[in-house]
C-alpha cells in the first residue's frame, strides 16, 4: 500500500472508443445494459450534457490531452487516414496533461489504444505502459498474440456477418460486424484490463499518487463479441432509429456522398441486417462494461478505490445505422455521434446515491481537471476544471452554450457545432447549414434553419458561434465570420 507521506488523490481514466450513450443502461438506453457502469455512476457524478471537442478519434484524443479544441492543436484528421501524417508536426510549443502530472509528481501509466497524434504513441507523451502507433491493429498486433499464448488461450478467429464498405471483409480496414471465436479472455479489452491491473500492482507499492489510463479499442467496429456475449442481445428487440426510414433533402450533401461512396454495404442494408449489426455492437460494449467491472473491482481488492478518481469517458459516438444506414463517424454533426458518457467518481469515497450534473461539458476539460485534482494548473487551454461541478456547485461564469468543431473524415470537409439550450446549430460553410430544436426533434430530422419562427433563435446561435470562435482564436477566419452575420 502507498505510505501515508503523500495522499493526494490517484486518478484512473478509462477510456472507450467510439461508444453512443444508447449502449449505456445509466444513460437511459432502451436495450443494452451496463451494470457495472451503473454502479460506477451511482457513486459519482454522470454528466447529461457532455460533448466530444470532435467526432473523430484522433482530433479528440489530442483535445483530451491539451485541453484545447482541435483547431488549437492542429491535429484535425485521424493518423493513418493521410500517408503523409506526421506527428511532429502538430503540437510543437503546447502543454500535455502528462508533463503537468509528472512535475507534480505523479506516476503516469497507460495502457491500450493511443491513436493521439501529437506523439506516436504514449511512451513519447511520458506514459509507461502498452500502446501502438496510430489506430493499433491490435487483433493482430505480436505482444497481444504472445499474451493469448502464455495464457493457453485461442486466437479470436472472426466470422463476419456484414461488411460496410461492401465486398471482401478482410479488405474492409475494420468496417465489419460478426462474432469472434473463442471467450472474452481472448478479447483486447480483456489484455488492456489485465495490462492495466498488473500496472497497478506496480503502481501501488510506490509512494508517488499515480494517474493510469485504461484506453480500451472496444466497442469500435469490427464488432466482433466472442461466443459468450455475441448472442446477448435479440435483434427483435432493436426497434428501427426514428431517423432510420427519413427523407434525407434537408442533409449535408456529405451525408449523401457517406452513405453512396464511402459505405455503399451500410447504406444498402435493411433494417434487419442493422439490428444484427446493432446487436453485436450492444453485445461488444457489454463485454467493455465486464472489464470495467473487474478494473473497478480490482481497485477495490487493492484499497485504492476511495483515494482514486475514477473517470470514464469515451472519446466519441457512433452512427451505427442512423438516418438511413450511416457508418462510422465523422463529417456529420449528429448527436448519436457528438454526445459522450461522462461519469466521474471523485477521490474520497462514493457519492451517496450518485448524481447528475446537466451544465455543459466536453472532453477539452479533463485534462485541467485532472491538473486541479493534482494540485497543478493546466495553461492556456479551452476547458475548465470540473471539480466544482463535481462538488455540486455551478458557477456563475460557466459556459451556457457548447461548441464543437469538424474539418472532415476522408474529405476535408470545415464544420461547426453550437449547442445552447434545447437548440443545435451546425454551420457548414460549403454546404447548407443545419439548426434543430432537440426537444421537438431529438431524432434531427427537421432540418429548421430557413424557419422563420425560428429567424431569431438563428441570429442568436450565430452570434454566440461568432463570439465562441473569437474567444478560442478558430483559425476560419474573419470573412466565415461575415457568413455568420444574419
Amino acid at each position: 500500500m502507498k505510505p501515508p507521506s503523500d495522499l493526494r488523490p490517484n486518478i484512473l481514466l478509462i477510456m472507450t472508443d467510439q461508444q453512443a450513450l444508447h449502449t449505456l443502461s445509466c444513460y437511459g438506453a432502451p436495450v443494452a445494459r451496463s451494470p457495472h457502469l451503473d454502479a460506477l455512476a451511482a457513486d459519482g457524478v454522470r454528466f447529461t450534457r457532455a460533448v466530444t471537442p470532435c467526432a473523430l478519434c484522433t482530433p479528440a484524443r489530442a483535445s483530451l490531452l491539451t485541453g484545447l479544441y482541435p483547431h488549437g492543436h492542429g491535429v484535425l484528421f485521424n493518423t493513418g487516414v493521410y500517408s503523409r501524417f506526421d506527428e511532429t508536426a502538430c503540437g510543437q510549443g503546447l502543454t500535455l496533461y502528462p508533463s503537468r502530472l509528472g512535475e507534480a509528481g505523479y506516476r503516469l501509466g497507460h495502457q491500450g489504444k493511443w491513436h493521439a497524434g501529437l506523439t506516436p504513441t504514449a511512451k513519447e507523451a511520458g506514459f509507461e505502459g502498452f500502446s501502438l502507433r496510430d489506430y493499433g491493429g491490435i487483433r493482430h498486433d505480436a505482444t497481444f498474440h504472445r499474451y493469448l499464448e502464455e495464457r493457453g488461450l485461442p486466437q479470436p478467429k472472426p466470422h463476419f456477418e456484414f461488411v460496410a464498405e461492401g465486398g471482401d471483409p478482410t479488405r474492409s480496414g475494420g468496417n465489419t460486424s460478426g462474432w469472434a471465436e473463442g471467450d472474452i479472455r481472448s478479447s483486447p479489452c480483456h489484455f488492456i484490463t489485465d495490462l492495466t491491473l498488473a500496472q497497478l500492482d506496480e503502481f501501488k507499492t510506490s509512494d508517488q499518487p499515480f494517474f493510469l489510463g485504461c484506453h480500451y479499442w472496444e466497442p469500435h467496429a469490427p464488432y466482433l463479441p466472442t461466443e459468450d456475449f455475441k448472442d446477448r442481445y435479440d435483434p427483435a428487440d432493436i426497434a428501427p432509429w426514428p431517423s432510420f426510414g427519413a427523407e434525407h433533402g434537408s442533409r449535408s450533401a456529405w451525408h449523401a456522398r457517406m452513405r453512396r461512396e464511402v459505405f455503399p454495404g451500410a447504406a444498402e442494408a435493411s433494417w434487419e441486417q442493422w439490428a444484427q449489426v446493432i446487436a453485436r455492437y450492444y453485445a461488444q460494449a457489454a463485454m467493455v462494461d465486464a472489464e470495467v467491472g473487474r478494473l473497478i473491482a480490482g481497485l477495490k481488492e487493492r484499497g485504492l478505490y476511495d483515494n482514486t478518481m475514477v473517470v470514464f469517458a469515451s472519446d466519441h459516438g457512433e452512427s451505427v445505422g442512423i438516418h438511413g444506414g450511416v457508418f462510422d463517424k465523422g463529417g456529420l454533426a449528429f448527436e448519436e455521434l457528438y454526445r459522450i458518457p461522462l461519469i466521474v467518481k471523485p477521490a474520497g469515497g462514493a457519492t451517496e446515491g450518485g448524481g447528475t450534473c446537466d451544465a455543459w461539458v466536453s472532453l477539452v476539460d479533463l485534462a485541467p481537471t485532472f491538473c486541479g485534482t493534482a494540485g497543478t494548473t493546466m495553461p492556456a487551454c479551452h476547458g475548465r476544471d470540473l471539480s466544482p461541478l463535481l462538488a455540486g456547485e455551478l458557477p456563475a461564469d460557466w459556459r451556457e452554450d457548447q461548441l464543437a468543431e469538424d474539418h472532415g473524415h476522408r474529405v476535408m470537409y470545415a464544420q461547426r457545432i453550437l449547442w445552447y439550450q434545447h437548440y443545435k446549430y451546425v454551420f457548414n460553410p460549403s454546404d447548407r447549414d443545419e439548426l434543430y430544436d432537440l426537444s421537438a426533434d431529438p431524432a434531427e430530422l427537421d432540418n429548421r434553419i430557413d424557419a422563420a419562427a425560428l429567424a431569431d433563435v438563428r441570429r442568436e446561435l450565430r452570434r454566440r458561434l461568432r463570439t465562441r470562435l473569437q474567444e478560442t482564436h478558430d483559425r476560419l477566419g474573419p470573412q466565415v465570420e461575415q457568413l455568420l452575420a444574419d
